[in-house]
C-alpha cells in the first residue's frame, strides 16, 4: 500500500542534524510498503536515504556548478512536471542486459513515479529543466551500458582508420585487440599464416620481377655501352691502321732512296776491293736492318698497328745513320785515294825528273811490299794454330761484336736507364731460363716471347710492359745480351745436363733465321768463349801475361788462381755440345739452315788439318762427333767414313803423342772408347735428347 510519509514527523527518530536537513529540503519520497515500514526504520534504511539524498544533491551541485544546495533555487514548475516525469521514465528504462536485481529495483520505482498523483501547486519539487543535468544522466547511463561497448567502438575506430589510411600498423593493433577480446582458434591461425605466406610470396614474386627487370635493363645498358666502345675502338683501330700504312709507306720510300744513294756511293768508291772489307760489317748490318724492316712492315699487328709503324721508323733511322757513316767513310777513302793520285800526278809532272835510281828504289820498295804481303799470306797458310780463312772470320766476328757492344754502350752505361735495363734483362732471362723439351707448345711459347722482344714489340715483365725500342740502343743491348747468355747456357746448363743442348739449339736456330745479326753475335760469342770452335789454338803473345793468355783461351780465374783443368774441360765440352746441336738442328717449315751441316764438315776438316793439343782436342772431338756424327754419316756417307778412318788411325796416334805420360788421359780414353764403339756398331748412333722431327 502506497502512502506518503511526511518527513517532518520523522525528526523525533532521527538525529537533529539529519532532521534539520530533511526539514530544510522538504523532500517527499514515494516508497513501497514492503521496502519502507513506518513502524520500524532500521539503520540500513536511513543510510539508503542518505545515499539517495547525496546523489541528488551532487547532481544538482554539478548542474549549478556550486558546492552545496541552495534553497532559493528550489521551486515548483507545473509546466515542466510532465516533461520531468517522461525524462525520469526514459532515465530509468532498463536494457535487457542489466542485472536482475537492478531491474527489480528500478522497475518498482518507475511504477511509483507513474502512479504518483498530480502534485499540488504548493508541492515543492526540484527544477530539472536544466539540460546539463539530463546530459549528465544520459552520460552516466551510457557508462553503465556495457564494458564491451568501448572495445567495440575502438575496434570500429581502428577499422575505419585502416580503411581510410590503409595503414598496416592499424591492422596490427586491430589484430591485437581482437586477440585480446576473442581468442583465435587454430583454424583461424592457420588461415592467417596462409594469408601471410601468400602475401610474402606475392611480395617476393613482385620483388623478383622488379629485380629481373632491373637486371635486364642493366644488361641492355651494358650491351649498349660495349657496342659503343667496340664501335669507338673499331673506328680508332681503322684510323690507326690507315695512319700506320701511311707512315710505313713513307718509311719504305725513304728507305728506297737511302739504299739507292748508298749503292751509288759504294759504286763510286775508289779502290773498292780493299776498302769494302773494312766496312763489310756495316754493310751487313744495313742488310740485316733492311730484312728486319721488311718483316716488320709486312707484319699486321691488329692490336696496335702504330707499334709496327714506330718500329719501322726506328729501323729506317738506324739504316739512315749507318748509311751516313758508310758514305762518310767512302768519302774519306775517295778523298785519300784522290789525294794519292793527285800526288802521283804532281810528281810525274814535276819539272825536275826523278832519277832512274830513285825510280828503281821505288820499284824495289813496291816489290818488297808485295813480297812481304805474299810472305804473310804464305805464313798464314803455314800456321799450325789456325787456318787463314778461319782466322779472318774470327777477326771479323770479334770486330763486329766489339762495334755492336760499342753501339749499345751508351744505353748500358746510362744510370738513368737502370730500371729499364733491369726490366729488359728480366724479359731476356726469364724465357731463356725456362727453355726445355717439356713440350712443343712450351718451347714455342719461349720462342715467341724472345722473338717478340727482338722485334721491338711490347712484352709483359711482371706487372709492367716494356719494349726494347723504347730507347736508342735498347734493341742492340737485348740482342747482344740474349746471344751472350745463350752461349753461356753451354757452360752452365749443358755441361750438367747434356740433353738440354737440343731445345736451346732449336730456339737459337729459329731466332738466327729471323734475325741474322743475332746469329752472327751468337757465333762471335761462341768463338770468344771457346776459340777451339774456330778452330784456333791461340798462342801466347809477347808481353802477354799468363792470366790474360789463359782468359783468352776461356779459362776462369778466381782469387788470382786459374781454373782446374777438369772443370775447364767440362765447360768447354758443354759449349762444343751446344754448338754441335745447332749444326744438326732441323728448322721448321722446311726453311734453310743458316749454319748447318756444311759448317760441321768445314770445322772438322779445319780441326784435322791442325796439330792436336793435349786434352782439349780429344775432349772436343768426343763431344762434336757424338752429336754430329750420325747426321754427317747420313749426309756425306763414304766421305765421312774416310774422315772417321783417318781419325781412328793417324790423328788418334798424333793425339797420343802429345799426351804426357802419367797424366791420366781422361779425354783421350773417352775418345778411344767412342771410336772403338763406333767401329763395333758400324756407325755413330743419334745423340740422346735430340728433338723429334715434328716436335713443334
Amino acid at each position: 500500500m502506497k502512502f506518503y510519509v511526511n518527513l517532518r514527523e520523522w525528526h523525533e527518530n532521527f538525529s537533529i542534524f539529519w532532521s534539520m536537513i530533511v526539514k530544510m529540503q522538504l523532500l517527499y519520497f514515494q516508497l513501497t510498503q514492503d521496502r519502507w515500514d513506518s513502524t520500524r526504520f532500521s539503520k540500513r534504511s536511513i543510510e539508503d536515504l542518505k545515499e539517495r539524498y547525496y546523489d541528488i544533491c551532487n547532481i544538482l551541485n554539478k548542474a549549478r556548478h556550486t558546492t552545496g544546495p541552495e534553497p532559493k533555487n528550489i521551486a515548483y514548475d507545473a509546466d515542466n512536471e510532465k516533461r520531468r516525469k517522461e525524462q525520469l521514465k526514459r532515465l530509468f528504462e532498463l536494457q535487457h542486459t542489466e542485472k536482475r536485481i537492478n531491474q527489480f529495483k528500478w522497475q518498482q520505482e518507475l511504477l511509483l513515479m507513474r502512479n504518483t498523483n498530480q502534485l499540488d501547486e504548493t508541492t515543492p519539487v526540484y527544477n530539472l529543466s536544466n539540460h546539463m543535468i539530463m546530459q549528465l544522466f544520459e552520460l552516466k547511463e551510457a557508462q553503465r551500458s556495457s564494458v564491451a561497448s568501448s572495445f567495440m567502438k575502438k575496434m570500429e575506430d581502428f577499422k575505419e582508420s585502416s580503411r581510410r589510411n590503409d595503414d598496416e600498423e592499424c591492422l596490427r593493433k586491430k589484430q591485437e585487440l581482437e586477440e585480446r577480446l576473442v581468442p583465435k582458434t587454430e583454424s583461424q591461425i592457420d588461415v592467417e599464416m596462409t594469408i601471410q605466406r601468400l602475401q610474402n610470396e606475392a611480395r617476393l614474386r613482385i620483388q623478383q620481377k622488379e629485380d629481373q627487370i632491373d637486371k635486364k635493363l642493366r644488361e641492355v645498358q651494358s650491351i649498349q655501352e660495349k657496342e659503343l666502345q667496340e664501335d669507338l675502338k673499331k673506328k680508332t683501330l681503322e684510323l690507326q691502321i690507315v695512319e700506320a700504312q701511311r707512315r710505313k709507306g713513307i718509311c719504305s720510300e725513304k728507305l728506297e732512296l737511302m739504299l739507292k744513294s748508298l749503292d751509288e756511293s759504294i759504286i763510286s768508291c775508289l779502290n773498292k776491293e780493299s776498302f769494302l772489307q773494312t766496312i763489310q760489317m756495316k754493310i751487313d748490318r744495313v742488310t740485316a736492318l733492311k730484312n728486319q724492316f721488311q718483316v716488320v712492315a709486312n707484319t699486321a699487328n691488329n692490336a696496335d698497328p702504330l707499334i709496327n709503324a714506330t718500329r719501322s721508323e726506328n729501323i729506317v733511322q738506324q739504316i739512315e745513320d749507318l748509311s751516313e757513316v758508310i758514305k762518310e767513310d767512302i768519302s774519306k777513302n775517295n778523298a785519300a785515294v784522290h789525294e794519292k793520285v793527285m800526288l802521283a800526278k804532281r810528281q810525274a809532272q814535276s819539272t825536275v825528273p826523278a832519277p832512274a835510281v830513285k825510280q828503281e828504289q821505288q820499284n824495289d820498295s813496291n816489290n818488297h811490299s808485295e813480297k812481304k804481303t805474299n810472305e804473310t799470306d804464305e805464313g798464314y797458310e803455314d800456321l799450325n794454330f789456325v787456318q787463314r780463312e778461319d782466322l779472318l772470320l774470327y777477326s771479323q766476328l770479334q770486330s763486329e761484336l766489339s762495334q755492336y757492344e760499342s753501339s749499345a754502350a751508351a744505353f748500358t752505361n746510362d744510370l738513368s736507364l737502370k730500371a729499364l735495363r733491369f726490366e729488359l734483362q728480366k724479359a731476356v732471362l726469364h724465357p731463356l731460363n725456362e727453355i726445355s723439351d717439356l713440350s712443343g707448345q712450351h718451347l714455342q711459347d719461349k720462342l715467341d716471347r724472345l722473338a717478340s722482344l727482338l722485334r721491338g714489340n711490347a712484352v709483359n715483365v711482371g706487372s709492367r710492359v716494356v719494349r726494347a725500342t723504347e730507347h736508342p740502343g735498347g734493341l742492340e743491348y737485348c740482342t747482344n745480351l740474349l746471344a751472350r747468355r745463350m752461349v753461356s747456357q753451354g757452360e752452365d746448363q749443358v755441361n750438367v745436363n747434356p740433353k738440354a743442348a737440343f731445345p736451346i739449339a732449336a730456339v737459337i736456330t729459329e731466332l738466327w733465321i729471323e734475325f741474322p745479326i743475332f746469329g752472327r753475335l751468337v757465333l762471335a760469342h761462341f768463338y770468344r768463349q771457346c776459340p777451339y770452335l774456330v778452330p784456333y789454338y791461340a798462342p801466347q803473345q809477347e808481353g802477354q801475361s799468363n792470366e790474360d793468355y789463359y782468359k783468352s783461351l776461356g779459362y776462369r780465374y778466381s782469387n788470382g788462381k786459374v781454373e782446374q783443368q777438369p772443370a775447364y774441360l767440362k765447360r768447354m765440352s758443354g759449349v762444343v755440345r751446344l754448338y754441335a746441336a745447332i749444326l744438326i738442328s732441323l728448322p721448321r717449315r722446311n726453311q734453310s739452315h743458316p749454319h748447318g751441316l756444311e759448317h760441321a764438315w768445314r770445322y772438322l776438316a779445319s780441326l784435322l788439318n791442325l796439330s792436336p793439343r793435349n786434352d782439349i782436342t780429344a775432349a772436343i772431338l768426343v763431344e762434336f762427333l757424338s752429336v754430329t756424327g750420325h747426321a754427317m754419316s747420313k749426309e756425306y756417307g763414304k766421305q765421312f767414313q774416310k774422315i772417321l778412318h783417318l781419325i781412328c788411325t793417324e790423328y788418334f796416334s798424333m793425339i797420343r803423342n802429345v799426351t804426357p805420360k802419367g797424366s791420366g788421359g781422361g779425354p783421350v780414353t773417352r775418345l778411344e772408347d767412342f771410336l772403338q764403339e763406333s767401329i763395333t756398331k758400324g756407325g755413330i748412333p743419334p745423340p740422346a735428347g735430340q728433338l723429334p722431327l715434328r716436335f713443334w
